[in-house]
């Protein structure tokens, strides 16, 4: 028997795209916001990371470390740590 707690959504292409175009609005509508009220924020540019404050000036913070993928193979046994 099945969990009742467990749902399994599926979603579509035309709403995952809505869902993408709706959080580069809010994405969008929040900088604008920030930089009105002389807030600083954070972002990605490439493999860095910048903020740019309230005055506009923009700093760089730390470079972001490239990622290896995975090469993970048919019957690999994956472990994960306890804290």
């Amino acid at each position: 028997m099945e969990s009742q707690n467990k749902k399994v959504i599926f979603r579509n292409v035309k709403e995952t795209s809505s869902l993408i175009v709706a959080g580069r609005k809010a994405a969008q509508k929040a900088i604008r916001e920030n930089r009105i009220l002389g807030l600083s924020f954070t972002f990605t540019k490439g493999n860095k990371v910048y903020r740019e404050e309230g005055s506009g000036e923009v700093v760089f913070v730390k470079p972001i470390a490239a990622r290896k993928s995975l090469n993970i193979k048919r019957g690999t046994i994956l472990y994960a740590k306890s804290k």
